[in-house]
């Protein structure tokens, strides 16, 4: 399957959210913090994931 490059960059920013969440971690933020920042990545990876599948459908 020939992936779209907006799936592939929706998971570029997921990464840059990773990135983010670990350096809180590493600094100590406060866990509420920490935990809407793992919300929104998943939030993001499952939206990620719908469009992947939803694609994968069409063709």
């Amino acid at each position: 399957m020939k992936y779209d490059k907006k799936l592939t960059n929706r998971l570029k920013r997921v990464e840059g959210q990773i990135r983010g969440l670990i350096k809180m971690m590493e600094e100590d933020q406060s866990c509420r913090d920490v935990v809407t920042q793992m919300s929104a990545v998943r939030n993001a990876v499952d939206k990620t994931m719908g469009l992947v599948v939803s694609e994968n459908l069409q063709q």
